[in-house]
């Protein structure tokens, strides 16, 4: 009886040990990102951006009085020093070849 008692305490100790040492491994899908040239926000920069900007994830144009804008999203980009990867950089021009920053945005996952 007692043999008994000992072999389902040992049993029990035992399956507690190994359900409590589990241990849950969460594996996140890495991509490796774009790296993006370090860009100054100053209106004394010009940026031919057609020449050396990566392909973005997607680009918006459009026009605000007589300048006009163009917006580059990267969902997956190494900027600057920064850590977050979703980044949205804007520019202006008012001769469609010559492009200044004008803000960066970061979206945070």
């Amino acid at each position: 009886m007692k043999t008994k008692i000992i072999r389902q305490f040992i049993i029990f100790y035992l399956t507690a040990l190994i359900v409590g040492c589990k241990t849950t491994t969460i594996v996140e899908e890495f991509e490796p990102g774009v790296q993006l040239p370090f860009i100054k926000n100053s209106a004394n920069e010009c940026y031919y951006l057609d020449e050396f900007m990566p392909i973005p994830d997607s680009l918006v144009s459009g026009k605000s009085g007589r300048l006009k804008l163009r917006y580059y999203t990267y969902k997956a980009a190494n900027y600057k020093d920064f850590i977050n990867r979703h980044i949205i950089l804007s520019f202006y021009s008012s001769d469609e070849k010559c492009w200044s920053l004008f803000e960066e945005y970061y979206i945070i996952n």
